[in-house]
């Protein structure tokens, strides 16, 4: 025992003597900070990184919500004594949704190291943090990126009509289940978190040809992410 409480003594000993750590951005501004004094590219490359994992943390989310809908919808299938083929149907489902579950979360790991390698920054824990949608459509840009610029701009318009929509279904769901528990609301919330998932992308998707422009014109890329 003895020995144990010695090394977790030196442990923490060492933790707390040695190098200070920077905090894991929380926001793209915060991530532009950190990496002050990097190649404009650099920071592009590592924005448009975190932008993805943004959404790959979503669609982890949204694949753990599919399992437990699928583990209900079997319940319900067994204790309704359904015919076999369709219990079989559900579980051949389960088991591509673990599959599937499986590799999201590969996919959200090397995206995660992919992020501290190109940013410096070490990516411990989920982010939490969606960043916002801009208040309102940026001053235009000229060749390429003004087309990627007004094409982002249209995919945000859509999925945030997109997510209102959800929103209120979702609400409305919730009453009902509250009067009279007949609607799966597993399957309305994981409605939600899709329409989550596409706001995540439009949004990442502006915020980020919005960091290319300013890099192409030289203007500080935080300053311009932190405006819209």
């Amino acid at each position: 025992m003895w020995k144990r409480f010695a090394l977790a003594a030196v442990a923490a000993f060492a933790l707390l003597s040695g190098p200070a750590r920077a905090d894991m951005p929380q926001t793209d501004v915060d991530l532009v900070k950190q990496m002050t004094g990097q190649p404009a590219d650099k920071i592009v490359e590592a924005l448009d990184i975190y932008y993805r994992l943004h959404v790959s943390e979503l669609m982890v989310q949204n694949i753990a919500e599919d399992n437990v809908a699928n583990f209900f919808a079997t319940r319900r299938a067994n204790e309704a004594s359904v015919d076999a083929g369709a219990i079989a149907k559900l579980e051949a489902e389960g088991k591509s949704i673990s599959a599937k579950r499986k590799a999201l979360t590969e996919e959200n790991r090397n995206l995660r190291v992919k992020l501290e390698e190109v940013s410096g920054i070490e990516f411990l824990d989920a982010l939490i943090m969606t960043p916002d949608a801009p208040m309102a459509k940026p001053a235009a840009a000229s060749g390429d990126l003004a087309a990627q610029q007004e094409r982002a701009w249209k995919a945000l318009e859509a999925a945030q009509t997109r997510w209102r929509e959800q929103r209120m279904a979702l609400l409305e769901a919730q009453q009902r289940y509250d009067d009279t528990r007949d609607v799966h609301l597993e399957l309305v919330l994981n409605d939600m978190t899709r329409a989550e998932i596409a706001l995540a992308e439009a949004v990442g998707a502006c915020r980020l040809v919005e960091a290319k422009i300013a890099a192409s014109q030289g203007k500080p890329i935080s300053d311009v992410l932190a405006a819209l």
